[in-house]
């Protein structure tokens, strides 16, 4: 394999180093603006939140919150994926596994 052909596969399939910083602002913006849609907690999981993790191409900013009006849901997650660049993963608490629901209070970052 040729290195240009490597360093453009490394390109395509990892983020910049700075991405990761990227994720955890828009997170933090996100964040707020949830909050301002009614959520009282807001909870950020996954690889964006665990240095020890990596953040790939195909990294997302998971977010669970409390508290948003069911009814508005689906447009205030829209809402909230037009404050970023990086795919978006929000979830209910309400409607969260057991599973996920473990990971938010054992890893979850509050927002």
């Amino acid at each position: 394999m040729k290195r240009s052909d490597l360093l453009e596969h490394l390109r395509v399939t990892h983020f910049e180093s700075g991405d990761r910083e990227l994720a955890l602002a828009d997170a933090g913006r996100i964040a707020r603006f949830l909050q301002a849609s009614g959520a009282k907690r807001v909870v950020g999981i996954g690889s964006a939140f665990d240095p020890a993790r990596p953040f790939t191409h195909r990294s997302d900013i998971d977010l669970v919150a409390t508290g948003i009006d069911p009814g508005r849901f689906f447009a205030v997650s829209a809402e909230a994926q037009a404050l970023t660049i990086l795919p978006l993963d929000l979830t209910p608490t309400e409607s969260a596994t057991p599973a996920l629901l473990r990971v938010v209070n054992d890893e979850g970052v509050e927002l």
